[in-house]
């Protein structure tokens, strides 16, 4: 199975059950009016669910906090932590291979592997 793990959906796609996962969101381009910040997503057996009924449209349903930059990153990554263990109950969050926050369970049991070196000649 952990031939087809590839990313942070795959991975919690295959532990099943109701998984959070916390992933963040960069600027953009220059064009982009995207702010940074964190989302709060949810998996029940391998479905999305809105965390955020009142979410703008282009968060897609998605709980989102918005960070000014690498200052206060951190910061804002304990506040959604500290919500998404309120909202949804307590978790153990760790990171994994992509950079997202997902439960620890989740993270060892369905590791995503390092892809191999490819060496061009």
């Amino acid at each position: 199975m952990s031939d087809r793990i590839i990313n942070t959906y795959d991975q919690n796609v295959a532990a099943g059950g109701d998984r959070i996962i916390i992933s963040y969101r960069g600027r953009g381009d220059y064009r982009s009016m995207q702010v940074p910040g964190w989302y709060v997503w949810r998996l029940v057996n391998g479905r999305e669910k809105v965390t955020d009924p009142k979410a703008h449209w282009a968060d897609y349903g998605k709980k989102f906090f918005s960070s000014s930059g690498w200052g206060e990153r951190k910061l804002v990554l304990e506040t959604a932590i500290k919500w998404a263990n309120e909202t949804f109950g307590p978790r153990d969050f760790v990171r994994n291979r992509m950079g997202d926050y997902v439960e620890r369970e989740v993270n060892e049991k369905f590791p995503i592997p390092k892809r191999e070196r490819v060496v061009r000649t």
